[in-house]
């Protein structure tokens, strides 16, 4: 029915037809042509019959226009061979879950630097091997960013106690034989009172560093950053 209704909006024998209704209704309502009224009517038949022609006409082409039309669609269709989709591995870890398991892979919690700083109470000499993670952390991760808003705050928490660390064992440690080791009171300047100082200071960024580490891996773990 609506394909039958469109046909009809868009013919030029409906308009034809419309044109000749109104101009015939208005015949009839002229008295004056009331005597010839069978000549308008018969004149309204003929038109309607040339109308009724028109339209099958018209019908009839319009319909085999849309048959050629599906079957060229078809045809086209049958070509392209549809659209396929491309697999998307839905275990691919997010962003966010790289980076998280690159910071935990630097700094495992029952090797490396997070054990030997765990175990020792105060500072020790610290194998300068262990060192390297963090080095490599900062660098690595200087400029990166996570998308969970919790997890950027905690990493960013980590990544300042990971720089301080870092700077005071730049400024208060030495390498010796592959350790690096605090140079004693005796050849510091302000004795043993600096190095009490300074070791309580390197303590303080130790249990900063550690603390932050485990925030940041409980964080991760709370968001599902982290599996």
């Amino acid at each position: 029915m609506k394909r039958f209704g469109d046909f009809l909006v868009n013919s030029p024998a409906a308009l034809l037809l419309g044109g000749t209704t109104v101009v015939l209704l208005v015949l009839f309502l002229i008295p004056g042509l009331h005597p010839i009224a069978w000549i308008i009517g018969l004149l309204a038949v003929v038109v309607l019959a040339g109308v009724l022609v028109l339209w099958f006409l018209e019908w009839r082409r319009t319909q085999d226009r849309i048959d050629q039309l599906n079957a060229r669609l078809a045809k086209a269709h049958a070509a392209i061979g549809g659209v396929s989709l491309s697999p998307v591995a839905e275990d691919e870890p997010s962003a966010d879950t790289v980076r998280a398991e690159r910071i935990r892979e630097l700094f495992p919690t029952g090797s490396g630097l997070v054990q030997e700083l765990r175990v020792e109470s105060g500072f020790s000499p610290l194998p300068t091997a262990l060192v390297a993670p963090l080095r490599e952390f900062l660098d690595e991760f200087s400029h990166a960013s996570f998308e969970n808003p919790a997890s950027h705050f905690a990493f960013m928490d980590l990544y300042r106690a990971g720089t301080a660390l870092t700077e005071w064992l730049d400024s208060q440690t030495q390498d010796t034989a592959g350790k690096l080791e605090m140079a004693p009171g005796d050849v510091r300047e302000g004795g043993w009172r600096g190095f009490a100082e300074a070791r309580e200071a390197g303590q303080r960024r130790i249990d900063a560093f550690l603390s932050t580490r485990q925030a940041f891996e409980r964080t991760a773990l709370e968001n599902d950053v982290l599996g």
